[in-house]
């Protein structure tokens, strides 16, 4: 069997096994690969060559709309999303030493100050 798109037969059966190539087969067991199947593996050969391992291919073959910005995106949410929990957390750690800080003697002079404040 010759290549296909330039990759090895024993590739090509690598991937399959992986799942990440699903072509259909013959009455007979053969492979039969459209031209869906070759431009798959034109895809998992252009992102194998960007660096990706066939575990993050996998996952960008299984949600083909997701493009590189999106991808970018989320990881920004996600950055910004930790940045706030350590905010939160340390926030909160703030406000339970206020809370301790005050007193039965500090209490009145605090409602004091928020009636007229209010």
């Amino acid at each position: 069997m010759a290549d296909i798109a330039g990759v090895s037969k024993r590739t090509i059966d690598y991937y399959t096994n992986l799942n990440l190539l699903k072509p259909s087969r013959s009455d007979t067991g053969y492979r039969l690969f459209e031209l869906s199947d070759v431009e798959q593996l034109d895809k998992i050969s252009h992102l194998k060559g960007k660096g990706f391992s066939l575990e993050e291919i996998n996952e960008k073959l299984a949600f083909p709309d997701t493009s590189e910005q999106v991808l970018e995106k989320a990881l920004l949410v996600k950055s910004n999303l930790q940045e706030l929990l350590v905010l939160l957390k340390r926030a909160e750690r703030e406000n339970s030493s206020i809370k301790e800080s005050f007193t039965h003697d500090t209490l009145p002079a605090i409602q004091a100050l928020l009636q007229l404040l209010v």
